[in-house]
């Protein structure tokens, strides 16, 4: 029997094999089509829309809108006159939890705010901290626009932005201090800013002598002490003696419905004096655990010290609110610039969002999501790929 013509041949092997070459990444370009959609709907739409919503209603129920910045901007209007803004230092005074209790220098950082009316002065101080917020995502390199529309959905983030704390500052601070560790001066300055706005964080000075940088950490005690020093001295000392019994006062009223060590050792049922002293000796394990890190002298011991004494913060604090976990975007940036599976778990403090009822589940998952984090950020994690459109496929050519 003949065979057939080559060219019959080849028309069989075109016709059977060119609809196989073709069919793959015509399918592969309509689902990366839809993961974009979709990231761009859930990543970009959805935190604008979240975050509009939450200033219209803000601003129509102004007693939640700013109620952190309330007595801040007070605060700031009495060192004017050189008024003491401390209420006296007992539980008593502290019951509404709407008075000032940071140190005087966060009250005069915040003096050009109190030249408006309340309203203007918190909008102005919001918008302030969510350009923190995105500033401190840059400084740290992180380059992944998704990561900046899951930040913007933490309900941490969010509670920081409407009640206007200084939480979403103490971030950026964090994160200055992280990019300029090696220069001396900057990091000085940041760390005792860090300090003087919210004592809890002192544990960076000890990442500081830990990692060889006891000068720097010297330079911030000086910078802390003269700032804490000028500020106090312009309301006359008022309150200076009796500060650390207002702040013992203030963790006896408020530490129960905080998401910190003291927290859940209270809802297992612990004597107040037993749960602190859970906290101080978990808090000083940290501390010990920043001094091995760093003595590691691995290229990732400086990293990991950093970390040590973010954790070392919470665990001591017997107070850890729900914006406190703002300052997890610095561990959870460091060490994934990237948008990975970690930048999604603070969002489960939609969960028990604010303050708790007491319940031990409230407790314990706030309290998870926290140390879940730093604990998660001593190492690297794999990445979500970012979706990119298949490259056009060259037409199948016919064999000959």
């Amino acid at each position: 029997m003949p065979e057939a013509p080559p060219v019959l041949v080849v028309a069989v092997e075109h016709k059977r094999e060119a609809p196989l070459v073709a069919a793959s990444p015509l399918r592969a370009a309509t689902t990366t089509g839809l993961m974009q959609a979709a990231e761009k709907i859930f990543l970009g739409v959805i935190p604008l829309v979240v975050f509009g919503v939450l200033a219209v209603v803000g601003g129509i129920h102004q007693r939640h809108f700013g109620f952190d910045f309330k007595p801040v901007w007070e605060a700031a209007r009495h060192l004017f006159h050189g008024a003491s803004p401390y209420p006296p230092p007992h539980e008593w005074a502290l019951r509404d939890e709407h008075q000032y209790v940071y140190p005087p220098l966060t009250a005069l950082l915040s003096a050009p705010f109190a030249v408006f009316p309340f309203l203007i002065a918190a909008s102005l101080y919001a918008a302030m901290l969510l350009g923190a917020t995105a500033l401190t995502l840059r400084l740290l390199g992180v380059r992944d626009w998704r990561c900046y529309g899951v930040v913007l959905l933490w309900y941490p983030v969010i509670e920081s932005v409407t009640l206007v704390t200084v939480s979403s500052l103490l971030a950026l601070g964090l994160a200055v201090a992280w990019r300029f560790r090696d220069r001396r001066w900057v990091a000085a300055v940041a760390v005792a800013g860090i300090v003087a706005g919210k004592v809890f964080l002192w544990p960076l000075l000890i990442w500081l002598v830990a990692t060889r940088r006891g000068l720097v950490a010297a330079r911030a005690l000086m910078v802390g002490i003269a700032a804490t020093t000028v500020s106090w001295a312009l309301i006359g000392f008022a309150g200076l003696m009796s500060y650390p019994q207002l702040l013992n006062a203030l963790a006896n009223v408020e530490q129960r419905k905080s998401y910190s060590t003291v927290a859940l050792g209270l809802t297992f049922g612990l004597p107040a004096g037993e749960a602190r002293a859970v906290g101080l000796a978990a808090g000083a394990v940290a501390l010990l655990a920043i001094v091995l890190l760093a003595r590691a002298r691995s290229e990732n011991s400086d990293r990991h010290a950093f970390i040590a004494a973010i954790a070392a913060a919470f665990l001591f604090t017997p107070i850890v609110w729900s914006h406190y976990l703002c300052l997890l975007v610095v561990p959870i940036a460091i060490s994934r610039p990237r948008l990975t599976p970690l930048w999604l778990v603070p969002l489960a403090i939609w969960a028990t969002p604010g303050q708790h009822d007491g319940k031990t589940w409230q407790v314990a998952l706030g309290f998870s999501v926290w140390l879940l984090v730093l604990a998660a950020s001593f190492r690297k994690g794999w990445q979500w790929p970012a979706w990119r459109r298949v490259p056009a496929q060259p037409p199948a050519t016919a064999k000959i």
